[in-house]
């Protein structure tokens, strides 16, 4: 059994309330942390956001689970923040992860055709692991798949690396740029 089978299961039985046409985190262990519910609060967003970040997960367990995590609540946008836990364990090769990644940007793509994608880039919360390769290779598939890029590394060497995180992605997952948003991203 994966490490992640609870987290599915529980997953399965809240996209039974869930409501169709959000925006949905979908990734590893560092999306998992972040506190999407309460960052949303805080930030008075007034989209539905989901969390489907499993922890440990691998671009090479997704076919099993993309469609109880991303499909079935048919997001009009998805953020996708994958590779970390393929990098750690270094059983495949930066080639191997791409290819895997492009086969799901693809599958979203032709199951969801409405749907904004953005790659988000991978590294861990303790800033010990840079995958700059890694990164690169994945704004170019992003750029080639027509896919939002975001660049969330400035966040992993933060004292609280899940709310830069989410203040670093909250443009990707508002359907509108806010006064306020756009004045931070003048001054970043």
């Amino acid at each position: 059994m994966k490490l992640f089978e609870n987290e599915l299961e529980n997953y399965r039985m809240l996209n039974k309330v869930a409501r169709k046409g959000g925006a949905v985190l979908f990734g590893s262990t560092f999306a998992r942390n972040i506190p999407l519910g309460e960052l949303k609060q805080d930030f008075e967003f007034d989209c539905d956001l989901y969390n489907r970040s499993l922890t440990d997960l691998s671009v090479f367990d997704v076919g099993g689970v993309l469609e109880d995590c991303v499909i079935d609540l048919e997001p009009r946008k998805v953020l996708i923040q994958l590779g970390e836990t393929d990098l750690e364990r270094g059983f495949h090769t930066i080639d191997e992860i791409v290819a895997q990644y492009e086969l799901i940007l693809s599958r979203i793509q032709s199951r969801i055709p409405d749907c904004a994608i953005t790659v988000v880039s991978v590294g861990n919360a303790d800033g010990s692991l840079f995958p700059g390769e890694l990164n690169t290779r994945l704004e170019a598939l992003a750029r080639r798949m027509k896919c939002s890029y975001a660049d969330i590394s400035s966040a992993l060497t933060n004292d609280a690396p899940g709310v830069k995180a989410f203040c670093l992605l909250k443009r990707f997952f508002r359907d509108r740029i806010t006064d306020y948003d756009a004045l931070h991203m003048a001054i970043a």
